[in-house]
């Protein structure tokens, strides 16, 4: 197994991991055939656009999962940060290290950009990636509150 930039061939695979987003339970408001088209459309903008970074880990002719990284700025106080867009591990890939893998890559590309800190955004109902990121030493720091008005 290695990790390497994208290359046109890794397009098909990467867009086929777009449902591994809609793989959780969704608030009651969130269409479940809107998030799927949504982050299929993110995927497909992503190997599209070559405006962000994306590494894939393979073993063999196997893509077994990719991280889509850019740069953004803080909000509060605009200092450039490292932001990770996406991040999906095949089923196959599962417990084999590839996220890890993949995390080590996203550390390393935000040190290489002189960024201090590096963001993601993860659904409260993803429990798996919470955990992971956790484990990573990733905290909360901002919640989103939502609350629907019956009409």
């Amino acid at each position: 197994m290695h990790i390497r930039p994208y290359q046109e061939r890794d397009k098909d695979s990467i867009i086929s991991l777009s449902d591994r987003f809609s793989d959780i339970p969704f608030m009651e408001y969130r269409n479940r055939e809107d998030m799927e088209q949504k982050q299929l459309e993110l995927a497909k903008r992503a190997v599209a656009s070559r405006t962000s970074d994306i590494f894939v880990v393979e073993d063999g002719d196997a893509l077994l999962g990719y991280v889509e990284l850019t740069t953004d700025r803080d909000y509060f106080t605009n200092d450039k940060v490292a932001y990770i867009s996406a991040i999906a591990v095949t089923s196959a890939g599962e417990g084999k290290g590839i996220g890890k893998m993949l995390m080590d890559k996203a550390e390393k590309w935000c040190l290489d950009k002189e960024c201090k800190q590096i963001v993601l955004d993860v659904f409260k109902a993803n429990d798996h990636a919470l955990h992971f990121y956790k484990h990573f030493g990733y905290e909360e720091e901002i919640v989103k509150m939502v609350k629907t008005l019956a009409r």
